[in-house]
C-alpha cells in the first residue's frame, strides 16, 4: 500500500546564503583548501590583517599570514589529533600586513569529503587588547604604585629564583639594602605628600644610577632593596657609592633650598650571596650591614 504522505522537500541552504553569513560574522573567517591555499577570507579577516580579499584569496597560503610555518603546522596538528578533527580555544599568533604579529584565538575545523580531507576553515578572535590588560594587570600586581619600582611580593619572589639561579650555576650575586635617614623629619617638617615626593625622588636617583640588568625595589616604608645580578663584591660597592654620593648631590640641590627641609641621606648595607645561606639569611646580613652603616653615621 502506498503511502498518503508527501515526500518531505529539503531546502539546502545556497553556497552565496553561506558566504552572506561568514560576510557578517563579526570574528575573521579564514578558509583553506587541502594544499594550504587561502580560499575564504571574510570582511573581519581583512579588518584583522589588513590584506584585502583579493590580495589573499587564491595568492597566499595560510603558512604565510603565520609567523612561521611551524606554528601553522602546530595548529594542523592539533587538528588531527583530535577525534572529530576540531581544535577550540586555540592560542597563537597571525602576522598582519606590513608584519604587526597578533595575539589570536582560533577554533577550527578539519573539512572531510566522503573520507578525504579537502581543507579546514577557522574563527580568529583578535586577543591584542586582552593581552594588553594582562600584562597591565600583571605589571600592577608586581609594582608599588607610589614610587613605580617593583613591590616586596615581587621582590621575595625574585630572590628565592635568583638565589636558585646563582647557587646552581655558581654566579655571583649581591644584595644591597638601602634605607632613608632623617626620612621622619621630613614627613614631620614638610608634610606626608613631600614625604611621598621624596620616596618618588629616591626612586627616580636609583633608576637614573643603576644598571639596566640591576633589579630595585621598594620593600615597604622608607626602605629598598637591590638584587645586583653576576656582579662581583667589590663592583657592588662601587655601585653602592655611586647610589649614594648621586643622592647626597641631588638632595643637597633639590631639597635642602626648601626651608626647614632635614639632610636625609642613603644608609647601605651590601651582602654577597653565600652558596649555603637562604633567603632570609641573606637579608638578614644586609639588613643588619645596614644597620651598622647607619650607626656609624650617627654623631656620637
Amino acid at each position: 500500500m502506498e503511502s498518503s504522505k508527501a515526500p518531505v522537500q529539503k531546502h539546502p541552504l545556497f553556497v552565496a546564503d553561506l558566504q552572506e553569513l561568514v560576510s557578517l560574522s563579526p570574528d575573521p573567517i579564514i578558509g583553506v583548501n587541502r594544499s594550504g591555499l587561502i580560499v575564504l577570507f571574510n570582511k573581519a579577516a581583512e579588518q584583522l590583517l589588513g590584506y584585502r580579499g583579493d590580495e589573499i584569496i587564491g595568492q597566499l597560503a595560510i603558512t604565510q599570514v603565520y609567523p612561521t610555518a611551524d606554528h601553522a603546522r602546530k595548529v594542523n596538528k592539533q587538528m588531527y589529533a583530535s577525534a572529530d578533527r576540531h581544535i577550540q580555544g586555540y592560542e597563537t599568533q597571525l602576522v598582519a600586513k606590513g608584519g604587526r604579529v597578533i595575539d589570536i584565538r582560533l577554533s577550527a575545523k578539519l573539512m572531510v569529503r566522503n573520507g578525504e580531507d579537502v581543507g579546514s576553515i577557522g574563527f580568529f578572535h583578535d586577543l591584542t587588547e586582552t593581552k594588553r590588560l594582562e600584562a597591565q594587570l600583571k605589571q600592577m600586581s608586581v609594582t608599588d604604585n607610589l614610587t613605580g619600582l617593583h613591590n616586596q611580593r615581587h621582590f621575595l619572589s625574585v630572590l628565592e629564583t635568583e638565589i636558585e639561579r646563582a647557587r646552581r650555576h655558581h654566579r655571583p650575586l649581591n644584595l644591597i639594602c638601602i634605607d632613608l635617614d632623617n626620612f621622619k623629619q621630613v614627613n614631620d617638617v614638610l608634610g606626608h605628600l613631600e614625604g611621598d615626593n621624596a620616596l618618588r625622588f629616591t626612586s627616580h636617583i636609583m633608576q637614573s644610577e643603576l644598571r639596566k640588568v640591576d633589579m630595585a625595589f621598594r620593600y615597604g616604608g622608607d626602605e629598598f632593596m637591590v638584587l645586583l645580578l653576576d656582579t662581583p663584591e667589590e663592583e657592588a660597592r662601587a655601585i653602592g657609592r655611586r647610589l649614594k654620593t648621586a643622592f647626597d648631590r641631588h638632595w643637597a640641590e633639590e631639597w635642602i633650598p626648601k626651608p626647614g627641609c632635614p639632610v636625609v641621606s642613603l644608609s647601605i648595607g651590601i651582602a654577597e650571596f653565600d652558596q649555603n645561606e637562604s633567603a632570609e639569611d641573606l637579608m638578614r646580613r644586609a639588613d643588619m650591614l645596614m644597620y651598622e652603616s647607619k650607626q656609624s653615621s650617627r654623631p656620637a
